[in-house]
């Protein structure tokens, strides 16, 4: 059974050009095999035949010597049957010594010898000795031919098929490069076929699509550009006033709006595929802080990490962009508005004191996902699942003793 599975699987993994090259060797050797014992077939009834032949030569060839009495008769008959004239000194003196005629015989004598495929008839008379040899000539040629002519096109026919696949390649290269994110490949191929159309197609697609994604970076770029000039104006209007609660709450808007400008060009770097992961290993502690810094928050007590020293891979600007989402949410509906970060193993947990949530888990990370006025987080989830999904994390939820707790899967890699 598992021998099964393995051959099953080997054939399903295997590429287009391994299983043509074995279909071609399949049929090859099997039109081998079918012209080999067809030949062999051919040539036993040849021998069949010439057997046949040769009794039959036997027994019409002694009454023509005996009752005709004219070699000339004879040697037309050997003539008609094939045999010409031999000079075998060897297989000569054996005919004639065998049953020697004594001299006063007159007439024509014939002897035969039979070795292997070849017949030989010696004509006696009282004056001389002729040998005659017979050679049965198995004429297989246009066989021969044939199968030449047919190997010659098998193999014609898989050059032709390997030239129209091997685009192929060229083909699976540009759709790998492509789904890593470069935009910038062309695949159009000369052949007319199906495969030829299909990358036509490719390229068409991979063409409209690059000019979408740039004219979508035009446009976040052309949209940041617009927002970074106001927040700048506001941030130097804010600079001037005195020193107040006033000056402090609009220094910290407008820092805000530049912090969430960044998040979002880093997002779009992401879901565009351009943006380059870096993961290494840095600490809890670390990543809290700037999460907090993210935030804005310079309240300690609204954040409690009751793990410390926990060391995480990941990368560190994105890891901090989950943490500043989840605390974000978390503060923000807490009922006591504080967030409790703590590790589970390899498992990250966040949580914050509260009601459950009232929808499926799964919904909140549809974007722009709205529960009611009290219970909703927008954007955020599916900013963290599309951070996390990058990074090959999962992310679960449970609610537990009034706590509703946001579980990072595998980020973990010591637990101090």
């Amino acid at each position: 059974m598992l021998r099964k599975i393995a051959i099953r699987k080997f054939l399903l993994d295997s590429s287009i050009f391994f299983k043509i090259s074995g279909l071609f060797v399949f049929a090859l050797l099997s039109f081998l095999g079918f012209s080999f014992y067809f030949i062999r077939d051919q040539t036993e009834q040849e021998h069949i035949r010439e057997e046949l032949r040769y009794r039959y030569f036997l027994r019409t060839l002694a009454p023509i010597v005996r009752d005709s009495g004219d070699l000339s008769v004879v040697l037309q008959y050997l003539d008609e049957f094939g045999f010409a004239l031999a000079t075998d000194p060897k297989i000569k003196n054996q005919l004639i010594n065998t049953n020697k005629l004594p001299p006063i015989v007159q007439g024509i004598f014939a002897k035969t010898l039979k070795i292997e495929d070849k017949i030989y008839i010696l004509l006696e008379t009282p004056n001389e000795a002729l040998l005659f040899k017979y050679s049965p000539k198995y004429s297989f040629a246009n066989f021969y031919l044939v199968i030449f002519l047919v190997v010659a096109l098998l193999v014609l026919m898989l050059v032709m098929i390997f030239k129209a696949l091997a685009p192929l390649k060229c083909l699976h290269s540009s759709i790998k490069k492509f789904s890593n994110g470069e935009l910038d490949i062309s695949c159009r191929l000369e052949q007319k076929d199906e495969i030829g159309e299909l990358a036509q197609e490719f390229d068409n697609a991979v063409s409209k699509i690059r000019a979408l994604n740039e004219s979508r970076m035009l446009f976040l770029r052309s949209i940041m550009h617009e927002l970074n000039t106001p927040i700048t104006k506001g941030r130097l209007i804010s600079a001037m006033l005195e020193e107040g609660v006033a000056k402090e709450r609009l220094t910290s808007v407008f820092k805000r709006f530049e912090v969430l400008i960044k998040e979002f060009a880093k997002l779009e770097q992401m879901n565009a595929k351009a943006y380059k992961m870096h993961k290494r290993e840095f600490l809890l502690d670390e990543v809290v802080n700037e999460a907090k810094t993210m935030l804005l928050i310079d309240n300690d007590d609204q954040i409690i990490v009751q793990s410390h020293g926990d060391l995480i891979k990941a990368d560190f600007e994105l890891f901090a962009l989950v943490l500043k989402n989840l605390f974000d949410n978390a503060i923000k509906y807490g009922s006591d508005k504080k967030v409790y970060v703590k590790s589970v193993r390899q498992n990250l947990y966040v949580s914050n004191r509260g009601d459950p949530l009232k929808a499926n888990f799964v919904e909140y990370f549809k974007p722009y996902f709205k529960e009611d006025n009290s219970q909703g987080f927008g954007l955020g989830l599916y900013i963290i699942k599309s951070v996390l999904e990058a990074q090959k994390f999962g992310i679960d939820y449970v609610y537990q003793d009034g706590f509703n707790c946001f579980i990072i899967s595998d980020c973990i890699v010591e637990n101090r």
